[in-house]
């Protein structure tokens, strides 16, 4: 495990996806011989307008596991079944699914920091007005999870809902917000530049 892995996992979650499909007609050669015949395919992909988050990504993807994804605009997408099975085991999965895994969460505070940094780069939202970051989801035992991590940096923060549409919000209050600004140091840069301002100009 290490901080590169950390990321790809929690982009995974946050604005990414795991999924598994039936090829038709996919071609394979079995000692020399071509055949033509059902083959179930594994892909990895995660989309973002960020052009930062995107080449983060991809480059992450090539170093861990020695492999060229594909990039399509705003999309990074890869095939492969060693690479999904292990997204999966260290909680890669939908938007009700996925989780923290066990060697993330007794990982060193580097890999904690980056899995929270590459979440909420895709997944918070800053308010201006009063200086929280919040974080919106429907998998209440993911936010807790992320409460946890947050809380071994000495980052508080509460989980309110369930909303109507039946989610729950992660909020980091102000007074925290300078603790998270200098232990996490988002990549995206607009969210990174308004925090970064708030803070300066609140002198917090």
């Amino acid at each position: 495990m290490n901080s590169r892995e950390s990321r790809i996992v929690a982009h995974v979650c946050a604005d990414g996806w795991l999924t598994t499909y039936i090829e038709e007609n996919s071609l394979q050669i079995v000692n020399g011989r071509r055949y033509h015949q059902k083959r179930r395919r594994y892909q990895i992909g995660y989309c973002n307008t960020q052009e930062e988050l995107l080449k983060e990504f991809e480059k992450d993807i090539k170093k861990q596991f020695n492999i060229k994804p594909q990039k399509k605009t705003i999309e990074i997408r890869t095939r492969s079944k060693r690479i999904f099975e292990r997204i999966s085991k260290l909680g890669g999965g939908n938007s009700r699914g996925w989780f923290i895994a066990q060697e993330i969460l007794n990982s060193k505070e580097k890999i904690k920091t980056q899995w929270i940094r590459a979440f909420f780069d895709d997944e918070c939202t800053f308010e201006e007005k009063t200086g929280r970051i919040r974080v919106k989801s429907v998998n209440e035992s993911g936010l807790n999870q992320i409460k946890k991590l947050l809380k071994e940096i000495d980052i508080e923060s509460n989980i309110t809902g369930p909303n109507t549409d039946k989610t729950h919000y992660l909020t980091i209050n102000k007074k925290n917000l300078k603790q998270f600004n200098k232990k996490i140091r988002l990549k995206h840069k607009e969210k990174r530049k308004k925090i970064s301002k708030f803070v300066k100009n609140n002198s917090l």
